[in-house]
C-alpha cells in the first residue's frame, strides 16, 4: 500500500487529491489546521493530523507514520488583499522548509511543492522576461523564494524534490469568490461583467484535469523538475470570458477596459509541455462541460 502525505488537504485542490487517493485505497496522512472539514472522508486509511504552520517543524512527532511515498505540499497563507504584503507572504517560507526537513525524518521518497502561475507574472511595463529578471507581485515572488529554498533544503536532506505550477484552476469544490467563480455567479444573475482589456494570455483548467496532472507529476514526474499544469491552450482573457458568457448567458454585456491590468503571465518563461513530454499528461475535459458543471456548483454557494 502506498502512503501519501498532504498538507492543505482541506483546500480546493487538496480535497480532490485526498479523495483520489482514498478512492484508490491508499493510506493518506492529511495535515490540516481544521480537521472537522475532513469528517466526510473519515475511513480507516485516513489519518488526520491537526497542525498549523508553526507546527510544521515537528511533524515527525505528530504522526508515527513513516516511509511516505509522496509528500504533497499544497499549503499557503495569504492571497487577495495580502498579495503584495511581504510580511504576510514571507511567513510561508519557513514552514515549507521545516516540512521538507521533517519529511526527511519520516523517510519521504518524493516531496512535491505546489507553486502558482503567479510566480511567472511580470509587470505590465516590464521590458525583460521573468527568466531574465522581470519582477512579479510579492505573492509570486514568495512562491519562487519558497520553491528555491525548499529545493535547496531537500538537497541537503537527501529528499527528492519537484514542483508544480498550477494554471487558473476552476470547478466543483472551489468555495472561494475568486474571479472564475465571480464571473460565473454574475452571469447566472444576468449581470454585466467589468473586465480589464483582456488582451493577455490566460489559462483556465478544470479541477479534474488539474488533479490528473498533479497525480502524474507526483507519481511519474522527474525529480528537480518544475511542471506547469494547465489546459492545452492559452487564450486572451476576453476570449475565455466571452466563451463562458456565451455558454451561460448569451447577450450579457462584457465591459472591457473597466480595470487596468498591472500584471500578466509571461508564458515565454514557462515550459507548458514538459508535463506532457515526461508523463503523457493531457487535459480531457471539454470546456463547455466544465463551465456548466462549475455553474451548477456556483449556484450552491453562499454569496451574501
Amino acid at each position: 500500500m502506498k502512503t501519501i502525505a498532504i498538507t492543505g488537504a482541506s483546500g480546493f485542490i487538496g480535497q480532490h487529491l485526498l479523495k483520489h487517493y482514498l478512492d484508490e485505497g491508499t493510506k493518506v496522512v492529511a495535515i490540516v489546521p481544521d480537521p472537522e472539514t475532513l469528517e466526510p472522508y473519515a475511513c480507516p486509511n485516513l489519518e488526520v493530523v491537526k497542525a498549523f504552520f508553526e507546527d510544521f517543524g515537528r511533524l515527525s512527532e505528530l504522526t508515527a507514520t513513516r516511509d511516505i511515498d509522496i509528500f504533497y505540499y499544497l499549503s499557503w497563507g495569504g492571497y487577495g488583499k495580502s498579495t503584495n504584503d511581504y510580511a504576510a507572504q514571507e511567513q510561508n517560507i519557513l514552514p515549507i522548509c521545516n516540512a521538507v526537513s521533517e519529511a526527511a525524518k519520516m523517510g519521504c521518497k518524493r516531496f512535491l511543492f505546489s507553486t502558482s502561475f503567479s510566480e511567472y507574472m511580470i509587470s505590465e511595463h516590464e521590458k525583460l522576461t521573468h527568466n531574465t529578471g522581470a519582477h512579479c507581485n510579492v505573492y509570486g515572488a514568495a512562491k519562487q523564494a519558497a520553491r528555491v529554498l525548499a529545493h535547496a533544503t531537500a538537497a541537503q536532506k537527501g529528499v527528492p524534490f519537484l514542483c508544480v505550477a498550477f494554471a487558473n484552476t476552476f470547478g466543483v469544490g472551489d468555495r472561494s469568490h475568486r474571479s472564475t467563480n465571480l464571473f460565473v455567479h454574475k452571469l447566472l444573475r444576468g449581470e454585466a461583467l467589468d473586465l480589464t482589456e483582456g488582451i493577455h494570455l490566460y489559462d483556465w483548467n478544470y479541477v479534474e484535469d488539474t488533479l490528473a496532472g498533479l497525480v502524474l507529476a507526483g507519481e511519474k514526474g522527474k525529480v528537480d523538475s518544475v511542471y506547469y499544469i494547465g489546459s492545452d491552450r492559452r487564450r486572451p482573457l476576453k476570449d475565455i470570458v466571452s466563451e463562458v458568457r456565451d455558454i451561460l448567458a448569451p447577450g450579457v454585456e462584457i465591459r472591457l477596459g473597466t480595470y487596468k491590468e498591472d500584471f500578466h503571465v509571461d508564458y515565454t518563461s514557462v515550459d507548458v509541455t514538459k508535463l506532457y513530454r515526461d508523463t503523457g499528461y493531457q487535459p480531457k475535459w471539454n470546456f463547455r462541460d466544465a463551465v456548466v458543471a462549475t455553474a451548477n456548483w456556483v449556484k450552491t454557494l453562499d454569496w451574501d
